[in-house]
């Protein structure tokens, strides 16, 4: 057999035992018994080996096929009914020695089987060797067993010969209950036009373009068309030059099978459905991290960030007497400067209200149905109950994710060389106001004048204090509102990631999870 096509069918007969394990109500219970019959027969049928091909002239009654089959063997072997022609049973040629292995897996009758072999024959049937010929029941017989018959083998041999009639080649019964459902192994089957003797060469001509028009309808475009007469032996020949062929290549069963697999792999698919396009990246999934963000007042632990550091850098660079008037503001925090962090945190962080948590459950709830919204009814099902699982923990979730984060109380640098300036300029206008207050008070009530310089170095001192003073607040006050805008930035972003976490673990992982169980389920028939 093809070793390629085995991979392929092992392949598939592991993603169908994987959509087995899937719990019943995933999939049918026709599907379910169907494909097991299927894992069954292809186990066994590559357990027999690649030694023998096996094909079947399959047809109606009065189609003359059991003729037709003698003529191909070349042996009176299937009996041909006069009045009401019928096969009862299957009928076996076999070319080579042999197949017994097979035909017992086939349920072919002992007294039915015959080889077609003899030393008379010299190397006339050499190339069929490896061949096991079956004449089956009438598909269209009155007799249910044999329909039934009939029906079994066409679902177990590797190539089926449909053999038609003039009168009933386009009978509907046989395109829709039998063509058109197998279509899938178009490539596997071949139709013969049987009994041409009866028609004119102009009446051939139009029955086998008529023929061939009704296989491509019925999507066997691949199917080959042939013509013969058992009576006049024509297109005997090609016929057993196909077999030739066919038993030559070796692919036969493989071909088969994997038709079959690819048959039932589709199937599956559909009752499967659609997945998810990208299941880890759920559309909607941002607007559920926003929702939960507002419940667990990111913005406003963001914003006690900002206010804080305004508080503490302006109390550090701000000019000392304004600076000095603040040591007693509110902490943002709602604790004192020093205090341990994690107080702070919880201080600073709103509870959850019960309308945000629903407003929370209520968006995750449209998220996961729309996500999921592809997806056959049951799997809808498992992700709801995974997302009712998790909105139980959703208030100690968030609390705890937020509580978690890192909010460091940090005195960047420069805050220490502003504070230094600050005093500094603070110190150099107080000494230069008094250097003019002192000369000013000499020059009206002393006996004399300070020297000018005095007069300079104060003036100088107050302006260069000033002007020093009012620099660094404008300096300091831009640099404050620059750093409090990024402080609140990096924990905003912190808690959203924080809180992103929490949408994963509570919501979002385990719908994933039922999505990439449907999404493996499906790939591995592909």
């Amino acid at each position: 057999m093809n070793s390629s096509a085995q991979t392929e069918i092992r392949r598939l007969a592991e993603g169908i035992r994987h959509a087995l394990s899937l719990s019943e109500d995933k999939l049918g219970g026709d599907v379910r018994t169907d494909a097991q019959n299927l894992l069954d027969r292809a186990e066994d049928r590559l357990g027999l080996g690649e030694d023998f091909t096996v094909v079947a002239f399959a047809g109606s009654t009065g189609s003359g096929k059991s003729s037709l089959f003698n003529a191909v063997a070349g042996l009176e072997i299937a009996r041909v009914g006069v009045r009401r022609p019928t096969t009862s049973r299957p009928t076996a040629c076999v070319w080579g020695e042999g197949g017994n292995d097979v035909l017992d897996w086939l349920h072919v009758p002992e007294r039915s089987r015959t080889w077609r072999e003899s030393a008379l024959d010299g190397d006339d049937q050499r190339r069929l060797h490896g061949l096991i010929l079956l004449d089956l029941p009438d598909h269209d017989s009155t007799a249910v067993e044999h329909r039934v018959e009939s029906d079994r083998l066409v679902g177990l041999v590797d190539v089926v010969f449909w053999v038609v009639d003039p009168q009933k080649y386009a009978d509907f019964s046989l395109h829709s209950e039998y063509l058109t459902k197998l279509a899938e192994n178009s490539g596997n089957m071949v139709v013969v036009l049987n009994q041409i003797d009866k028609l004119s060469p102009e009446e051939r001509r139009a029955a086998t373009d008529h023929l061939r028009q009704l296989l491509n309808e019925d999507g066997l475009s691949e199917t080959n068309v042939r013509i013969s007469s058992a009576v006049t032996r024509e297109g005997i020949p090609e016929i057993r030059s196909i077999l030739a062929d066919t038993v030559d290549s070796n692919d036969a069963a493989a071909e088969r099978l994997l038709a079959d697999m690819q048959a039932m792999a589709n199937r599956i698919r559909k009752e499967l459905g659609e997945p998810v396009s990208s299941p880890d990246e759920l559309a909607g999934a941002s607007r559920l991290v926003e929702t939960m963000s507002e419940a667990a007042g990111v913005e406003a632990v963001a914003q006690t960030v900002h206010d804080d550091y305004i508080r503490r850098s302006y109390r550090k660079t701000g000019y000392p007497i304004l600076a000095w008037a603040q040591r007693n503001a509110p902490d943002p925090l709602g604790a004192k400067h020093g205090q341990d962090r994690d107080e702070l945190v919880r201080a600073s962080v709103p509870a959850t209200t019960k309308a945000q948590s629903s407003h929370v459950r209520l968006m995750a709830h449209e998220l996961i149905a729309e996500s999921v919204s592809t997806m056959p009814q049951a799997w809808q099902n498992e992700a709801a109950e995974a997302e009712k699982k998790s909105t139980d923990e959703l208030s100690e979730n968030l609390d705890s994710a937020v509580t978690a984060v890192d909010i460091t109380r940090q005195s960047p640098g420069w805050w220490s060389l502003a504070h230094t300036l600050q005093i500094i300029f603070f110190v150099a206008s107080i000494i230069g106001l008094l250097g003019i207050i002192v000369s000013a008070l000499v020059a009206v009530i002393g006996s004399g004048a300070l020297p000018t310089w005095c007069w300079i170095v104060s003036i100088g001192l107050f302006v260069i204090g000033c002007i020093g003073s009012f620099v660094t607040s404008l300096v300091a006050k831009s640099a404050r509102a620059r750093g409090a805008k990024e402080a609140a930035s990096e924990v905003d972003g912190k808690l959203r990631d924080a809180v992103g976490r929490v949408a994963q673990s509570s919501y979002l992982n385990s719908v994933k999870s039922v999505i990439g169980e449907h999404r493996r389920a499906y790939e591995m028939l592909g």
